[in-house]
């Protein structure tokens, strides 16, 4: 049964948040960050929690660049989303190139594996491998350790950040309202390129700003934010997505970030 396009466009916003943070970095860069990325379970619209091979996102980072947005959405299988599985020859090769190179990551492993055309047509998905080695103990998982580093920019533009920060109460039609500011800065030169006070935390006071600043200063390659509800709509995902930017968000929790 083909994918609802609802279904599709959820599932395109999710693939453009996890290459986002990296739209403006360099190869090495992105590789990195891929890397550190494959080894986490993700949890996607329709699929659930999943692990991505390195290889498909670039491959997705490769498809917005050319294509936008709409790249990122999936095809519908002509296979009708028949479940994919490995034969008996497929099972012996996996066993046989995890008891030759038993120091290899499941992802090395996936993408040597897939790249002698041994994991079938259409390759079965890194998901089906990892559950295959792990099962029969053939290899072991290993965890990469989470190295945490600075925001580097050397340009205006190059990264924004924006937030709300509550003010005191004034008088708005007879009664006592909190004034919150919302403000985004450009974090080479530290200049405020945007900033509006409002009643309400929402998407609309931060894309009333963001569209002034985009007005009088273009449009930013990053935009930085943190994981309240107005930062994680899927309003401003799309907005970022079509335009080009790249939305990071914080950690959850984690005050250095």
């Amino acid at each position: 049964m083909p994918m609802h396009e609802d279904s599709r466009e959820k599932i395109a916003l999710k693939r453009f948040e996890l290459i986002s943070p990296v739209l403006a970095e360099p190869a090495r860069a992105q590789n990195e960050y891929f890397r550190k990325q494959a080894e986490r379970e993700l949890d996607f619209p329709r699929y659930g929690l999943r692990k991505v091979s390195l290889s498909t996102m670039k491959s997705w980072l490769r498809a917005y660049r050319k294509g936008g947005f709409e790249a990122l959405k999936p095809k519908n299988r002509a296979d009708g989303g028949r479940p994919r599985r490995l034969d008996a020859h497929g099972l012996k090769a996996i066993e046989i190139k995890c008891k030759a190179y038993p120091g290899f990551s499941v992802q090395k492993l996936y993408e040597e594996l897939r790249d002698q055309n041994l994991l079938g047509e259409p390759p079965v998905h890194y998901n089906t491998l990892l559950r295959i080695v792990t099962t029969k103990g053939w290899l072991a998982v290993k965890k990469r350790t989470d190295l945490r580093k600075a925001f580097e920019v050397d340009n205006v533009n190059d990264l924004w950040i924006a937030d709300f920060m509550h003010g005191p109460h004034v008088r708005s039609n007879n009664r006592s309202v909190k004034a919150i500011l919302c403000a985004i800065i450009d974090d080479h030169s530290r200049m405020v390129v945007g900033h509006a006070f409002s009643a309400s935390e929402t998407i609309s006071a931060l894309t009333v700003v963001l569209k002034d600043a985009f007005l009088a200063y273009g449009i930013p390659k990053r935009l930085y934010v943190d994981n309240g509800p107005s930062f994680s709509s899927e309003l401003l995902a799309k907005s970022c997505a079509m335009a080009g930017i790249a939305l990071t968000h914080s950690k959850p929790y984690d005050s250095p970030s």
